[in-house]
């Protein structure tokens, strides 16, 4: 079995020369081997009513110095709002929560535009809303589980990205919350493997591969597992997901000298999930510290663009060889 450091490319050394770095005009010391951002970024966090998104958007308000962090959740935000602002002191004004469906395309255009009237543009879009659930032997239940996961987790994830997209900023990032789940190897079928990791995927033969596993998960046909996938709606996300990320870079490389500015990457925030096992889980607040070091890569960055990350900012072939969620002890 292939071992996690065989399916990393990149050394963290090699990574950290694409994170801000001391001799950037807008840098000041901080923590860790980041450096507080003096220049005024916006940043979008979604499903950032707890854990590892609630961390992020606290820890971006820790490294900037100055800015405005929009929270989104489904629940009320009054309550958020008062937590969040009391927890970050005089850092209060610079987040703020506002309820947002990633399932509700007017939901989503109703805070983008919100955003657009104030600032005009994002410079960080963290896509952090999502859902799992236990895999389903009942055909009925496994169905609503496959439709609920990847409204939320691949189509939603899809809608938020395309109502922001028009007003990234030329140097923006973006970073979708991926899982050690998400390694092709999870897929069964060798076949489906090769389709979902050829890196000339187009984004409608990704978005036809996901409505290929929704249909054979209906209760009527309940046959994914003769197709060739597996019963586990939360992997396929996370596997269209991160193949959506590369997907995505390219596309906004194709889109010339508006774009080649912005980098999108997906990244495995290794914090503990209540209904996932895994080995050794970060605390959210951990978690949060690569999540963000990810979303403050310097400009220019010619690598990662367009990779999955995982939670130390080594880099992992999530396309290729044998899956390293199974090889360190990881399960769902």
């Amino acid at each position: 079995m292939m071992s996690v450091s065989s399916v990393r490319l990149v050394s963290q050394a090699s990574f950290r020369q694409c994170l801000l770095t001391p001799s950037s005009p807008h840098l000041s010391s901080s923590r860790r081997w980041f450096k507080e951002v003096k220049e005024r970024k916006v940043a979008v966090v979604t499903g950032a009513s707890r854990g590892v998104g609630y961390a992020t958007a606290k820890e971006l308000c820790n490294q900037l110095s100055s800015g405005h962090i929009f929270c989104t959740t489904r629940e009320a935000t009054d309550h958020l709002d008062t937590i969040i602002k009391q927890e970050m002191g005089e850092k209060a004004p610079m987040v703020e929560f506002h309820h947002m469906e990633a399932t509700d395309i007017t939901s989503i255009m109703g805070l983008r535009n919100k955003i657009f009237n104030k600032h005009g543009q994002i410079d960080m879009l963290i896509n952090n809303a999502g859902m799992y659930f236990p895999p389903c032997d009942d055909p009925t239940e496994h169905f609503c589980q496959v439709e609920n996961t990847l409204q939320i987790n691949y189509w939603g994830l899809k809608n938020v990205c395309s109502a922001f997209l028009p007003m990234l900023s030329n140097t923006a990032r973006i970073v979708n919350m991926s899982s050690h789940l998400g390694h092709l190897s999870l897929i069964p079928d060798k076949d489906i493997r090769r389709e979902l990791g050829d890196p000339q995927l187009t984004e409608q033969q990704l978005d036809s591969l996901v409505l290929q596993y929704k249909n054979h998960c209906t209760a009527f046909h309940d046959d994914f597992r003769a197709a060739g996938w597996p019963r586990c709606a939360y992997t396929v996300s996370k596997v269209a997901v991160n193949a959506y990320t590369r997907v995505l870079q390219g596309q906004l490389e194709k889109r010339g000298n508006e774009y080649e500015g912005v980098v999108v990457n997906s990244i495995h925030p290794g914090s503990h999930h209540s209904k996932i096992s895994q080995d050794s889980p970060l605390t959210a607040a951990e978690a949060a510290k690569s999540v963000v070091s990810t979303a403050l890569l310097a400009h220019p960055c010619e690598h990662p663009r367009g990779k999955f990350i995982w939670h130390d900012l080594k880099i992992v072939n999530w396309d290729k060889g044998t899956s390293f969620a199974v090889g360190i002890g990881m399960s769902a």
